[in-house]
């Protein structure tokens, strides 16, 4: 991409640069000295700078900053001036011009996201060779460490053998800012050409004000209950022309988000994608994210955009991400781009947020405040969040791409028809609370024939910690409230701006009819480098209340995290929701490959299809009553899986499960007793096999399962598949495939064996006995779910989610699926257990991604009592389980008889009647009145 010396882009056309602040076109300038040491032969800073003093060879530099045009500056990201000066440097001389001098003002560093002030000039030294020097300081808060004078002082600084960072390091050292001259530096600021001295105090106010917002959103973010941030848009649609004439549609989108956009994350990311029609009916598909791009340049005033770089065609699907592309991970082809576009722009006014109905005359009068307070004071943004439309006409543009072939390159060429094109650009400042976290849909659809745009925003909250009832309960009450305030449509066209409420916001009657989204995206980005969640800017086809379909861009906020986690590995979940149980398990299965997986362990085993074991571990040793179908996978699925195997020609399947604690307290609980009373009756062609009894030999696992049985048929099973349950769980927090194994665990009482013996838990246990005896296959059976602090016990009202969800790896389809309950996967200790274990792999996703709706997760404080309260003494959890728990009471028998057994259990009757269905009665008041709550709570 060239040197940072290098110009990028074409001279910008006259008319472009027409005055759009008050602050363009003035200079600023000021004067700087730094010393310290430097160490010849050195690569590392520091150390450079140890050897530097040792060998008593300082380096110093004085120079002056100069701010040729300080509207830019404060407006584009680069932030970047005119450096020149000497520098002195014995081995190399003393006084050296410096040429090409730059200086960049809190930039940000793209590989690590941390703000850097960067010094780099040329010199050539008294023997007339050039060397190149560039320095850096980096403006990092780290934590617990009052540290800004250390970093506003200290210049890592390189010395490079040559013309740039590409030669060979001759040096290496620390260079510093005395504070001593802070005063000097001061008196030093200068605006020569200035008319005024309100224009002196403007560009003083302004580049004081820019200062003090970057280092204020640094060094205080962690003590401040609001961040600020900013992005600048742009989005084009319309027609492309190859000089032999061929056209294409094409939709074009690139943004500059600020560090903070848009939860206030010190995150950051630039953008680029573009679809370009085949001709075909379909897209070529082209994007790209990062922290920051070098070589992009947008300046919405002055009607300017610039990219050279790196692009990434999307070969297979019409997805990317952050993560795929710092690993430049297939399906992505890397190639490289040249885009100039000069447009003009029609500015509207100001929208305010989350008061955007506000009258047309509070619009104005906000409209120009903001952006008074934007030129006089860049680093205060107004509260709330305030987006400027523009609508974009082309003057001229063109996009070359150069495709990677071999070792060459096929290059292609497109001008834009500015005719047939139209767009729309923003600029929004942001200054928002931290909490609740803010979330929001947005569509921006273009219709170039109509020179119309149509910018919808549906906001709302993330509600990312549903396990803390109270909090997700503000989270919700604040959404509701947010989206009928800030719910709003923004129509540009004939050149007028409207603005009307989105449902809920607003009178039914005055409100704007929501744009529908229609098929899969044309391209989908994800940017997946927050910790928050994944910010997704898609090209979607959609239809317009017009009846006209057109592409928009889409943004959207997701916790589904897909990217790999400690391996290189990549698998396929479906995640399939349909009304048919059948038809979406046979959707999963094709979706994924499973028939293909299956003959490959056939093939690898060399045994004869009819003798391959395929063994089925469903859940169903927990259940209580066959009626709540929410605490077992459901016998019919497994049955349709048997038969699909069958038809293939697989004869040796066993569903297999190991018995539970519930065995000590009731009789009838044996594995075969249980199979028979819930359904799994084999008539599809499998038999059932009790785990626990089949556990005639024991096997060295060494710490925490030590030597301990292990069944024969899972042992020696060719092919293994986890059927799990969709269910919450009191300790875990959810229970899906991995814990699932869990069950397979052959010692009956697994309360007092796992839960309560010295050295064991339910946690490690279950990912030892894993990676002893691999998983091949994970199903989740979410087609009635159990959610709510008891869901692992009983829900009487299940929540039909009608979904099944499968795939090859147990950790990524659990992380799909604990996604979906709105929580964080790594929240249990399964699953972080696994993750060290066996790495989460990247996760291809086909299907539904959305959280379920109506969804209520166990509270913190029931993990809790349950972990540190009934595991902490056997006797007393045992008593409180054998008194607490209900069965079907016309099959299952308590077996203990004794006096103060039967007393508990008659006192906890009031309890079960409310948590469970109780056999032979009509559902109490108290179990209505806590179903209809607890169903409530999870919205």
């Amino acid at each position: 991409m060239g040197t940072p010396f290098e110009k990028q882009g074409t001279p910008v056309p006259p008319q472009a640069k027409a005055q759009s602040s008050n602050l363009d076109g003035i200079v600023l300038q000021f004067k700087e000295s730094m010393s310290g040491f430097l160490g010849v032969g050195e690569s590392d800073p520091r150390k450079g700078a140890e050897r530097g003093r040792a060998q008593d060879t300082p380096i110093r530099f004085d120079v002056q900053i100069r701010i040729i045009d300080l509207g830019r500056f404060l407006r584009t990201p680069e932030h970047q001036a005119d450096l020149a000066g000497t520098v002195t440097f014995a081995p190399l001389g003393e006084d050296l011009t410096i040429r090409d001098g730059l200086f960049n003002l809190f930039t940000v560093d793209p590989q690590t996201g941390i703000r850097q002030m960067t010094y780099a000039f040329r010199f050539r030294a008294q023997g007339g060779q050039t060397f190149y020097l560039h320095g850096h300081k980096e403006i990092s808060d780290d934590p617990g460490k009052l540290d800004i004078v250390e970093d506003m002082t200290r210049l890592f600084t390189t010395v490079y053998r040559g013309e740039d960072e590409h030669a060979p390091i001759y040096g290496a050292g620390e260079l510093y800012f005395k504070i001593k001259d802070a005063p000097a530096l001061v008196a030093s600021l200068e605006v020569p050409g200035a008319t005024s001295w309100r224009q002196k105090v403007a560009a003083f106010t302004a580049f004081g004000s820019f200062a003090w917002g970057a280092l204020r959103d640094e060094y205080l973010k962690d003590v401040r209950l609001l961040y600020d941030t900013q992005y600048d848009n742009l989005v084009l649609a319309g027609t492309l022309q190859k000089d032999s004439g061929d056209q294409a549609p094409f939709f074009f989108v690139s943004g500059v988000h600020e560090k903070g956009f848009p939860w206030g994350d010190n995150e950051i990311f630039w953008d680029v994608l573009l679809a370009i029609g085949d001709g075909k009916g379909g897209y070529r598909r082209y994007c790209i994210t990062d922290r920051v791009l070098e070589g992009l340049e947008l300046d919405i005033e002055t009607g300017v955009y610039r990219y050279r770089g790196p692009l990434f065609e999307v070969a297979e699907g019409y997805a990317g991400s952050f993560s795929q592309m710092r690993a430049h991970a297939q399906p992505l082809a890397e190639s490289e781009a040249e885009f100039d576009i000069d447009f003009e722009t029609q500015r509207f006014d100001t929208v305010p947020f989350p008061v955007p109905l506000a009258p047309e005359s509070a619009r104005k009068m906000s409209s120009a405040l903001d952006k008074a307070l934007r030129e006089a004071l860049p680093g205060e943004h107004p509260l709330g969040i305030h987006i400027t439309p523009h609508t974009v006409t082309v003057r001229a543009g063109r996009f070359r791409i150069r495709k990677r072939d071999g070792g060459g390159y096929i290059p292609e060429e497109w001008e834009v028809v500015s005719t047939q094109t139209f767009g729309e650009s923003e600029h929004g400042t942001f200054r928002n609370v931290k909490e609740p976290t803010l979330l929001y849909g947005y569509l921006c659809a273009l219709r170039p024939a109509h020179k119309a745009a149509r910018i919808q925003i549906l906001s709302r909250t993330l509600r990312n910690e549903r396990e803390r009832w109270i909090k997700d309960r503000l989270d919700a009450a604040a959404g509701a409230l947010i989206a009928r305030m800030s719910s709003a449509e923004m129509l540009l066209e004939n050149g007028k701006l409207s603005v009307r409420p989105l449902p809920p916001a607003g009178r039914p009657e005055e409100r704007a009819t929501l744009l529908r989204k229609l098929g899969d995206p044309v391209l989908e980005v994800n940017n997946d480098h927050f910790p928050t969640g994944v910010f997704q800017r898609r090209i979607v086809e959609v239809q317009d209340p017009s009846g006209e379909r057109c592409l928009a861009l889409e943004e959207d906020m997701s916790m589904m995290r897909l990217e790999a986690i400690e391996t290189d590995r990549k698998v396929t979940v479906a995640s399939i929701r349909d009304e048919d149980k059948f038809a979406a398990l046979d959707r999963v299965l094709e979706a994924t490959g499973f028939d293909a997986l299956v003959e490959g362990k056939l093939a690898t085993s060399r045994k004869a299809r009819a003798q391959f074991l395929i063994v089925i571990k469903p859940n169903f040793m927990f259940a209580y009553d066959k009626r709540d179908q929410t605490t077992y996978t459901d016998p019919k699925l497994v049955h349709h899986l048997v038969k699909r195997l069958r038809a293939r020609g697989f004869e040796t399947i066993r569903v297999v499960e190991a018995q539970s604690t519930y065995g000590e307290y009731f009789d009838k609980r044996s594995v075969r007793e249980m199979a028979d009373y819930l359904g799994y009756d084999g008539r599809a062609g499998y038999e059932v096999v009790d785990m626990t009894l089949d556990a005639v030999e024991k096997e060295e696992f060494g710490p925490p399962l030590g030597f301990h049985p292990v069944s024969q048929i899972w042992r020696e099973a060719d092919f293994r598949i986890s059927f799990a349950k969709n269910k919450t769980h009191a300790y875990a927090y959810y229970t899906l495939t991995l814990k699932n194994i869990y069950g397979a665990l052959p010692l009956a009482n697994k309360f007092k064996e796992y839960h309560c013996a010295p050295r064991r838990d339910i946690y490690g246990t279950t990912i030892q006995y894993l990676k002893r005896f691999p998983v091949d296959y994970g199903l989740v059976d979410a087609f009635a779910s159990a959610d709510g602090p008891f869901g692992i016990f009983a829900d009487p009202t299940p929540n039909e989610t009608h979904t099944i969800i499968g795939g090859a790896d147990l950790v990524a389809v659990d992380w799909v699926a604990a996604t979906k309950m709105g929580i964080d996967p790594m929240i249990s200790k399964y699953m972080e257990l696994a993750v060290n274990a066996f790495g989460k792999p990247e996760i291809h996703l086909v299907g539904d991604r959305n959280p379920y709706r109506p969804w209520l997760n166990v509270p913190v404080a029931l993990t809790l009592f349950t972990r540190k309260g009934l595991d902490a003494d056997y006797h007393f959890g045992n008593l409180f389980y054998t008194a607490a728990a209900q069965m079907d009471e016309t099959h299952f028998q308590h077996k203990d008889k004794a006096w103060h057994i039967r007393l508990l259990r008659s006192l906890t009757v009031p309890m079960r009647r409310t948590f469970f269905l109780r056999t032979g009665e009509r559902p109490s008041l108290g179990n209505r009145i806590a179903s209809w709550l607890l169903y409530r709570m999870g919205f």
